[in-house]
């Protein structure tokens, strides 16, 4: 990847990240040390489990859990974004876990660098921390 579309792709994670923490504290503040502890956890449950066992973990929660639920749909919009992944008439978990090996690995480490940016702004943005899992 040449330096310049490195440097962009670094910018507009940056960017990103920065927004979907301020939305999370401008419209659903009820659940934000929530999605703070869920954020600084989720990269070492990637590296443990592995990006689908810890999407499937995501998706089963999301249901019962905003937090869940916004880390779910911040990860879809990110790779939708940036033309990673096409969801179209797909359940996001269900295209990560059936990707071949190259591309998921490729999906992981996008991600990875993406909850870096996440991580440092909730860090940031964020007061205090809550433990619900």
């Amino acid at each position: 990847m040449p330096v310049n579309r490195r440097l962009e792709l670094s910018r507009s994670r940056a960017e990103t990240a920065f927004k979907y923490v301020q939305e999370i504290k401008s419209n659903h503040t009820a659940i934000e040390k929530k999605y703070k502890s869920l954020v600084r956890k989720t990269p070492m449950r990637i590296k443990v489990n592995g990006l689908g066992a810890t999407l499937a973990f995501v998706f089963s929660k999301k249901n019962k859990n905003e937090h869940h639920q916004q880390l779910y749909q911040q990860f879809k919009r990110w790779l939708n974004d940036i033309g990673m992944i096409d969801l179209e008439g797909e359940e996001f978990v269900a295209k990560v876990v059936a990707m071949e090996k190259a591309e998921y690995r490729v999906i992981t480490n996008e991600l990875l660098a993406f909850l870096a940016w996440l991580r440092r702004f909730v860090d940031g943005m964020i007061e205090g921390e809550e433990d619900d899992e």
